[in-house]
């Protein structure tokens, strides 16, 4: 857990608890880069906009692509339109969960609307309808985000029982589902074991750690150890390497919710960084290793990445998770590699990674 938010005794508590493709399917996946905080704005309290209780669309991406990387304009358009809203909604809480923890007068408020804008949703039921592959697979990192806001929130708002209670049944019951169909056999068989799979691991860690639920928090583990240790001795992440020019882009997109997920849920049980002989510690130095040696990226993947090409631009939404990873370890690379990309911060991840951890 995050340095701020262990010191808090409602937190321990929970602490405590947490110890305890077919191929045309794989052809379907849809792969969100982590979006980038929105700017700061100055209004105290969240406004929860209309709830979102189904999402229905396809990929992202053309049929012609074999390896998922050609996005098809008007589909990621359409994808775009049917999660912006959600994004939109996770954004605002990250920054009125964030000003919480900042503390200061408003600081109760600020916590308070948070939770207030999240129990509109439960009792919404929100992201209750999942009616494409699509949707089930991208929906997890959504609901991460949602939950590390309330339980940042939570550890400052005015107590409220009846609301805790609703939204906490929420969360189980969103994640539950998404647990379900990642076991199941509907799940690709990537989708099952790459980033999206990672998303869903974090999605866990927030969950229990909003909760307490301890099932949900061994299924959070158990996903970071089953991503991570697909690790090379490079640590690139072998089903990432498959997706030729984005395939760092990829990595990145694994790295942040396995990092993030193994700094939480480690606190509870086994040490996660440590598994697969180290397969975290490996997967988090290749990222400067890529950035420093493209070739050593591009061999992998078969072909030049975008942020080589003048395609992308590495921004620090994407090196968020680096905080909590520097938070446990001293990494002198890695500390420098994202100086100067600082303050460092992705919504999902529950906002300002400097302050969280």
């Amino acid at each position: 857990m995050t340095p701020a938010m262990t010191s808090t005794a409602a937190l321990a508590a929970a602490l405590c608890l947490l110890a305890t493709i077919p191929a045309q399917a794989q052809d379907q996946f849809v792969a969100e880069p982590a979006e980038a905080p929105a700017p700061e704005e100055n209004e105290t309290c969240v406004q929860a906009p209309e709830p979102v209780i189904g999402l229905d669309y396809g990929s992202r991406y053309t049929a012609e692509s074999e390896d998922r990387s050609d996005l098809d304009e008007a589909s990621n358009a359409e994808v775009e339109e049917a999660l912006g809203p959600v994004d939109d909604f996770i954004e605002a809480l990250a920054r009125g969960a964030n000003r919480a923890q900042e503390g200061g007068e408003d600081a109760v408020e600020a916590a308070s609307c948070v939770v207030d804008a999240i129990h509109v949703w439960a009792e919404a039921d929100a992201l209750s309808d999942l009616t494409t592959m699509n949707a089930q697979i991208s929906s997890p990192s959504r609901l991460a985000g949602i939950a590390m806001a309330y339980a940042l929130a939570k550890l400052h708002a005015e107590a409220d029982p009846a609301r805790e209670a609703a939204v906490e049944g929420w969360l189980e019951e969103r994640m539950l589902a998404s647990m379900e169909y990642f076991d199941s056999e509907d799940a690709p068989t990537n989708a099952s074991r790459n980033n999206l799979r990672a998303w869903a691991g974090f999605a866990a860690a927030a969950v229990a750690e909003a909760t307490g639920d301890e099932e949900i928090a061994a299924w959070g583990a158990e996903t970071v150890e089953l991503v991570a240790c697909q690790a090379d001795e490079d640590g690139a992440l072998p089903l990432e390497m498959a997706r030729g020019p984005r395939a760092l882009q990829y990595q990145l997109h694994a790295v942040a919710p396995l990092v993030v997920s193994a700094a939480m849920l480690s606190e509870g049980g086994t040490d996660l960084f440590e598994v697969c002989d180290g397969a975290m510690h490996r997967i988090v130095a290749f990222v400067p290793a890529a950035f420093g040696n493209p070739d050593l990226v591009n061999e992998k993947a078969g072909e030049p990445q975008t942020y080589f090409e003048g395609d992308d631009e590495l921004e620090g939404f994407e090196l968020a998770w680096a905080d909590a990873y520097l938070s446990r370890f001293d990494d002198p690379g890695l500390a420098g590699f994202v100086e100067e990309f600082r303050p460092l911060a992705n919504s999902k991840l529950g906002g300002n990674q400097t302050l969280l951890w």
